[in-house]
């Protein structure tokens, strides 16, 4: 960051810190803080209709970012239970400007902000905190400071609230008291580990009780938080970083036109950028820019075998970003908001998860572009879809489609030869790949090996060997079948073993299930004896 740019955040900082303070003198001068709703409002807000955790998550990474925050952590505890494969407490911790002790006590209400209609930012409603806090747990915990000051924090649990704990003399429901910062155990050791110069200012948000989540393991929670944020907020990943749990969330352009990203890296295929569009909006109240960006990817992009499609075991680590990024991408303030599928002039099918298109716009044009309060959805105003086509985004769909069509027939026509494969992401699943001169497992000279590892580290499918064909081997076998006996192997020996084998086989099997379809349901339940 420059002096200049360091200076110009300092003095953001400190106007939003005054800002605070007018909020906080105004309405303790009103009078009584009270939640402005009854506590059966409280219960029902928790069903707001957030599409998963992860976009609750998200509403909280907001706040952080709005908060001029370099460092944002998603945390997992496990306090009351010795397994760490569930968590039992989420938090979010940032080292943003922080929130003054009144502030905290107003930041729990719905509608409690400074930031009230602000386009300048993500947020602008303040129902952000308390609705996604509320929609994953019935316990949550503020806790910020301002650098040089004392960390303060409030909490606010539903059964105390159901029990008439935060209700007053007059039998009003208040906000719960302000107290000195109890940081948990996990949170402290994570700070000691990651803040070595310690957790100056910034706000920590503690959701327990959790009695909501979408993912039985802390597994599967992660690396949806993951997948989605690298994509959410892959713009902003340069000003402040994101990470779970320690481990830095990597950007991941949808249109990817980032030659940097990790996943443009796994193999040669790259996308073919078109020129972008710019153009200006005006309307009442509001101006602003938008910008539409276009590219297209060869049909092999999402392949693991250049000359098959990305179907099943063949999806290499890109398809889940073209299947969940599948039509117009909408960003706001450049983080994402939403993918339409339907426009009023064509519907997008699975072939045209090879054609991408971003369409971005600031905050000053929320009204036409219907943004939601939960920054979930948007709906495209008449108005707003014939100012797209003016510029061009029509024309450009067919000519995207028309390029990979082109593609197709051509690969059609010419098969590629299939390539050596090394997938450079440590965590992904295993897949098939041919062998290569750096394999660790099968070395020049030695007896083929049914598995091998490339010099990325990856595990795979030695796709040379007779057992699938190489060689002069008459009677492959399917991999199908492979598969079928892999199984059936894991089966019985889980069967014969102690209950802390078939555990650890119950949860690999569990993990290989969600990295073909992360959609998909439990296999825990079929797999115990």
């Amino acid at each position: 960051m420059t002096p200049q740019s360091h200076q110009s955040v300092t003095q953001r900082v400190i106007a939003d810190i005054s800002a605070q303070a007018r909020y906080a003198a105004q309405k303790h001068k009103a009078g009584k803080l009270g939640l402005t709703v009854p506590d059966a409002f409280v219960r029902g807000i928790r069903h707001l209709g957030y599409r998963s955790n992860v976009e609750a998550i998200a509403e909280l990474v907001d706040n952080a970012i709005q908060a001029y925050a370099e460092h944002v952590d998603i945390v997992f505890g496990y306090e009351g239970t010795e397994s760490k494969k569930k968590p039992t407490q989420i938090a979010v911790l940032d080292d943003g400007h922080g929130m003054t002790p009144d502030m905290i006590q107003l930041a729990m209400m719905w509608g409690g902000t400074h930031r009230e209609n602000d386009r300048s930012g993500l947020g602008r409603y303040g129902y952000g905190l308390p609705c996604s806090t509320m929609s994953i747990g019935k316990r949550f915990t503020v806790v910020s400071k301002v650098a040089g000051g004392l960390a303060k924090q409030v909490t606010l649990d539903l059964d105390e609230l159901n029990g008439g704990k935060y209700t007053d003399d007059d039998g009003d429901t208040v906000i719960p008291s302000l107290c000195d910062a109890q940081i948990p155990d996990f949170l402290t050791d994570y700070i000691d580990r990651f803040y070595p110069d310690g957790w100056n200012s910034g706000t920590i948000v503690l959701i327990e009780k959790l009695d909501r989540l979408d993912w039985a393991t802390t597994l599967g929670f992660a690396k949806h938080l993951n997948r989605q944020f690298s994509v959410t907020y892959h713009k902003l990943l340069a000003s402040t970083l994101i990470s779970i749990d320690g481990d830095p969330i990597s950007p991941t352009d949808p249109l990817f036109l980032n030659s940097s990203d990790l996943l443009c890296q796994i193999d040669d295929d790259r996308a073919v950028e078109l020129e972008p569009v710019k153009f200006d909006v005006a309307m009442s109240g509001g101006f602003g820019k938008v910008f539409l960006r276009y590219s297209y990817l060869p049909p092999s992009f999402a392949s693991i075998d250049k000359n098959r499609d990305a179907v099943g075991l063949n999806a290499n680590e890109r398809f889940p970003v073209l299947k969940d990024y599948h039509g117009i991408i909408f960003s706001r303030n450049g983080r994402l908001i939403d993918c339409k599928t339907k426009t009023p002039w064509t519907t997008f099918i699975n072939n045209d998860r090879y054609i991408r298109i971003e369409v971005e716009f600031p905050a000053s044009l929320d009204e036409l572009f219907g943004v939601t309060t939960a920054k979930q959805q948007i709906s495209v105003s008449p108005e707003m879809w014939d100012r797209l086509r003016e510029a061009g985004l029509v024309k450009a769909i067919e000519q995207l489609r028309g390029r990979v069509r082109s593609l197709k027939s051509e690969r059609a026509r010419t098969p590629a030869i299939a390539p050596t494969f090394e997938r450079s992401n440590p965590r992904s699943s295993i897949g098939r790949s041919q062998p290569t001169v750096h394999s660790e497992i099968q070395q020049k000279g030695a007896p083929p090996s049914l598995l091998l590892r490339t010099s990325s580290g990856a595990l795979g499918i030695n796709l040379a060997h007779p057992a699938f064909g190489g060689g002069d081997q008459p009677d492959p076998v399917a991999l199908q079948d492979a598969l079928e006996a892999l199984l059936h192997v894991l089966d019985v020996r889980g069967r014969e073993r102690s209950a802390a084998r078939r555990q650890i086989i119950s949860e690999i099997l569990s993990d290989w299930s969600q990295s073909l379809d992360p959609d998909l349901s439990s296999i825990a339940n079929i797999l115990s004896p």
